[in-house]
């Protein structure tokens, strides 16, 4: 059985009072945390239902933490042990839970997993370089071996930014001319300082770098890279040998591209049609009727 990890994110305003009070702007501080989930996916291809996180975490969670006095809630260090309680919370109404992260500041953060030592779990992260814009990639390969193909190309791609998460592979039925072999595709979020025209002409110079080959519409690929999402822009560039349209104007319409985009932005909402992935994945498939895509 396929299992794999999930992650919803959460975000209060809350206070450390210095003074037992809290009249003082200075003390208000805001965390964003994290809530990550282990097991085995469910028919529908979730683990869990991340609407019903989402309301859990803003009933039990949000909504008790904000605009509180930390200080009189939880002893010294406070992130570190807003974390175990994060943790024991969520924890008692999801036992999938594995982990709670919570930030403070960008470089101020707190990981909880369970453990009886939980300063063990603290960490200082290296400042890591940081991007202007977040890209959301498809990769698509049909010419064996597929898979290599996109671990080539994924490896490829940090050469043009931070490449931060990458999809499960999935297995999908070629579209548009079925004589060929089935795709193994995937998305990836990268953060990168190319802007969207010029990022699209390094996608294509990368295509070629790694085996891909003129052929015709809809045909056989060695690999296949577009931009699906760039921010939260909606872009028509008519250049007249890279055409740029961002979202991708099909991405809806497309069960290889919102499975995997699923897993890793399920609440990210397209800047034109204004839904999120998890509801425009469900529309397609109640219009479908049964998903034709499965995990590699």
């Amino acid at each position: 059985m396929k299992k794999i990890s999930l992650t919803q994110c959460g975000e209060f305003t809350a206070a450390h009072s210095h003074d037992g009070t809290l009249n003082e702007p200075s003390h208000e501080h805001h965390f964003t945390y994290q809530v990550t989930f282990f097991g085995p996916l469910n028919s529908e291809g979730f683990l869990i239902d991340f609407r019903e996180v989402a309301q859990f975490l803003q009933t039990h969670i949000n909504s008790y933490l904000e605009h509180a006095d930390l200080n009189a809630l939880f002893p010294y260090p406070t992130t570190e042990n807003l974390a175990i309680w994060i943790f024991e919370h969520v924890r008692a109404q999801y036992p999938q839970l594995v982990r709670v992260r919570v930030y403070e500041a960008p470089d101020r953060w707190a990981d909880y997993n369970g453990e009886e030592n939980p300063a063990q779990q603290l960490h200082e992260p290296t400042p890591v370089q940081t991007h202007h814009a977040q890209a959301v990639i498809a990769l698509g390969s049909n010419i064996a071996p597929e898979k290599e193909n996109l671990d080539r190309a994924v490896k490829a791609l940090s050469a043009l930014g931070t490449v931060t998460q990458v999809s499960p592979y999935i297995v999908s039925e070629p579209e548009g001319f079925s004589d060929q072999a089935d795709f193994v595709n995937a998305v990836l979020i990268l953060q990168t300082d190319y802007k969207p025209l010029e990022l699209l002409k390094k996608l294509k110079a990368l295509e070629t770098e790694l085996g891909r080959t003129p052929t015709f519409p809809n045909g056989p690929r060695v690999i296949d890279l577009d931009i699906l999402f760039y921010n939260d822009q909606i872009i028509f560039e008519d250049d007249d040998n890279f055409p740029l349209f961002i979202p991708h104007p099909r991405l809806h319409e497309r069960e290889f591209v919102l499975k995997p985009l699923s897993y890793i932005l399920p609440d990210y909402v397209h800047p034109k049609l204004q839904k999120p992935v998890y509801q425009l994945y469900r529309e397609l498939m109640k219009k479908k009727g049964a998903p034709s895509c499965r995990i590699l």
